[in-house]
């Protein structure tokens, strides 16, 4: 295997959660079954670094995403458990944010790849 990046396509396995429960949530995962295709890429040092940068994106994101739910749930009293709530909604909007700026990034990366 040339590199591990490719299984973070497992966490797609959770769409099929969502199609065995009827829950409409997991079928975002399906998302992440693009990142499959990253068993077959050859690791060098730009795509490394790119992956390094989403990674760092999504931690500062769930960091700052966890603590302002869990405040916010707590202030209102919106939630019996409000700490669960915001990690678990903070954790959720830094998937999302890793896929979309590793989506982003690679974008961008093969748009100047074509042309130069």
């Amino acid at each position: 295997m040339k590199n591990w990046y490719g299984c973070i396509g497992f966490v797609s396995l959770l769409g099929l959660l969502g199609l065995q429960s009827g829950e409409p949530l997991f079928l975002s995962f399906f998302a992440f079954a693009l990142f499959f295709e990253y068993f077959w890429v050859t690791p060098d040092e730009m795509f490394v670094d790119t992956m390094k940068k989403c990674a760092c994106l999504a931690f500062f994101v769930n960091l700052s995403a966890t603590a302002l739910i869990t405040l916010a749930l707590a202030y209102f009293k919106a939630s019996g458990n409000p700490l669960a709530a915001g990690a678990a909604a903070g954790f959720g909007i830094s998937m999302a944010a890793f896929a979309f700026s590793t989506f982003v990034l690679e974008l961008r990366e093969r748009v100047h790849a074509q042309n130069d």
